[in-house]
């Protein structure tokens, strides 16, 4: 069982299709390989900066910034990329948004979706340890 060490934690320990469990927050590395010619077109789905839960592009950047996250060991490397997910039971509860490693840090975004080649790297369940009241710096214990 993964034990969150930080608020968010990005844990591998889940058994079986990651995508088959519903209602779970969920994410996908991947490297980046290279480019192909794609005649691909289509619309992707918009991605959301709040997944809920404290699980926002601006909170999960700062954490990926600032350390490693993940239940692993993991040194990013130019153009990875991070993919999360809220999978819901229900598809249009469904909801996502992607991030970048680029020029040694995470940003908002991603590879080109019809062109790029990627390998993954691993994937799983985001584990949010739950706060405590004494926990919030503002009390005293």
């Amino acid at each position: 069982m993964c034990i969150p060490n930080t608020e968010l934690q990005f844990c591998t320990c889940v058994e079986g299709n990651i995508f088959d469990i519903k209602d779970i927050y969920i994410w996908t590395l991947r490297t980046f390989v290279g480019l192909k010619e794609s005649d691909r077109r289509g619309k992707i789905m918009i991605p959301v900066e709040n997944l809920g839960n404290g699980i926002t592009i601006e909170n999960v950047i700062a954490r990926l910034n600032t350390g490693n996250i993940f239940d692993f060991e993991y040194i990013p490397k130019e153009r990875d990329t991070l993919h999360i997910s809220f999978n819901a039971k229900n598809k249009s509860d469904y909801k996502y948004f992607s991030l970048i490693y680029i020029n040694k840090i995470w940003e908002q975004g991603s590879n080109p979706v019809f062109t790029s080649i990627s390998n993954q790297i691993a994937e799983g369940e985001i584990i949010i340890k739950e706060k405590k009241i004494y926990d919030h710096p503002n009390l005293k214990k």
